[in-house]
């Protein structure tokens, strides 16, 4: 059994981009540690929120058809060149609007100069070609060349903020150097997906493909913009409510926990064009890995979440200098929350790979009008505020999403019921129990609550003490 889930495609897509992207995440990681280091709280909270806002355009521009191109290609790969040039126009207009409305923001509530506002739509921009290339491969489910091209980048980004001289680290010169190797990463992806002979078929013409498109994702569209205010308005309610040093707190747990949040995400890229193949070509077998399966993503999550909680004190407390240290407790509440979003992204995959659109976005106004008000409050007590208003919205929102995903797919999750069991024990023990213990006895325990975990869920799973 063990070997057969080695050699399946979705396990080996996963190998790949997991080892890849964790290396590049502990390299950008290392990096962070010199840039913060050189740079105080309010410089690396600007620093961050410029990225952050460059992402929030993109995400709005993207007008939620990278969900639809990658089950295109998976479905019918003779699509792929029309779906991408056609897809980089379609967002690069789309950016082009959204960016005009956001320099309308920023001078009503922002506080961005012309250049920092120059270097957010330039982000937009590169990031906006660069992930349709990387996404053939997602949807071709040929993961290994993206994760080796996605490694050499982080390597080269690690390798010039470290050789960098610390009166050459400022926010623009970081920004400047990062878009430049992007610029570089987007051409290395191009050249590679020509050389695999990935991009083919014909272009059709603009106007027909982006309306196909754009009728086909404006549910993940919908979704998006019901989203964004719970999902993306982080950064900004800080930084109107709070203090750009907040912001810095914030956005330091984000990246504290992003190898945690990668190997999440990546299972889910992974996991999403064989779902939705295996659903057109065998219903019976896509329900039975899915009664199956979640459970297993599920644990991940949990003991992920459990171990980063129990040492996030001595990991941060040692790598971080000691104005960064607010931020220890926001990322042990932020991973809780990720551990909830990720089921609920699970649950919004197999949605998506049943042709469940309009139940996501159903559930993404319900979640968003619920959460909206309460996160915008708890932005105004700092990062640790808006971190205590997520995981209390999102782990309310849980009894409906449940409910809503049974009801439409009627799949029964195994063990469903003991998996929360395990998750609420184990964060009680994590996070309220054990902060001043003596790192032996927190390493003890950390040891005992995963193979318990493993033995009460895995059931062919034998440890001896």
């Amino acid at each position: 059994m063990i070997k057969s889930i080695i050699q399946h495609k979705v396990f080996k897509n996963f190998s790949y981009l997991t080892l890849g992207t964790a290396i590049s995440q502990v390299l950008s990681l290392l990096a962070v540690l010199k840039i913060t280091k050189i740079l105080l709280p309010d410089d690396y909270g600007l620093y961050t929120f410029i990225i952050a806002q460059g992402a929030l355009l993109l995400t709005i521009a993207d007008l939620g058809v990278q969900t639809i191109i990658v089950r295109s290609i998976a479905r019918e790969p003779e699509k792929t060149n029309d779906l991408v040039v056609n897809g980089i126009l379609l967002r690069t207009l789309a950016l082009i609007l959204v960016g005009i409305l956001y320099v309308g923001y920023n001078y009503f509530l922002g506080n961005l100069s012309i250049l920092e506002l120059s270097l957010v739509f330039l982000f937009s921009l590169i990031s906006c070609v660069g992930k349709l290339f990387e996404i053939v491969y997602i949807g071709n489910q040929k993961m290994l060349p993206p994760s080796i091209i996605n490694l050499v980048y982080g390597f080269i980004w690690f390798a010039l903020v470290f050789l960098l001289p610390s009166s050459f680290v400022t926010i623009n010169n970081l920004i400047f150097a990062f878009l430049a190797i992007n610029v570089l990463k987007n051409l290395t992806f191009y050249f590679s997906l020509k050389r695999h002979k990935l991009l083919i078929g014909k272009v059709q013409n603009f106007w027909l493909s982006s309306k196909s498109l754009v009728l086909e994702s404006w549910p993940y569209f919908a979704l998006t913009l019901v989203m964004l205010p719970y999902r993306k308005f982080s950064n900004n309610f800080l930084d109107i409510n709070s203090t750009i040093e907040e912001v810095a707190f914030y956005n330091l747990s984000d990246k504290f926990i992003g190898p945690i949040s990668m190997i999440l995400d990546i299972a889910l890229i992974a996991i999403f064009p064989n779902l939705s193949a295996l659903w057109v070509s065998n219903i019976a077998k896509f329900k039975n890995v899915i009664s199956e399966g979640f459970k297993y993503y599920m644990l991940l999550g949990i003991l992920l979440s459990f171990l980063f909680t129990m040492f996030a004190y001595e990991i941060l407390g040692f790598l971080f200098p000691p104005s960064y240290l607010p931020a220890v407790i926001v990322c042990q509440l932020q991973i809780w929350f990720l551990l909830l979003s990720s089921i609920d992204s699970m649950i919004g995959t197999i949605l998506g790979a049943t042709n469940n659109e309009k139940k996501i976005l159903k559930l993404g106004i319900i979640n968003s009008v619920f959460s909206t008000p309460i996160v915008y409050y708890g932005s105004k007590f700092g990062a640790m505020g808006l971190s205590i208003a997520y995981l209390t919205t999102f782990s309310i929102f849980q009894f409906y999403i449940w409910y809503v995903f049974k009801k439409s797919v009627g799949i029964n999750i195994k063990d469903k019921v003991l998996m929360w069991t395990i998750a609420i024990g184990l964060f009680i023990v994590s996070y309220f129990l054990v902060e001043d213990l003596n790192l032996i006895y927190k390493i003890l325990i950390a040891i005992v609550g995963v193979l318990i975990s493993l033995k009460l869920v895995v059931k062919n799973f034998s440890f001896k003490f």
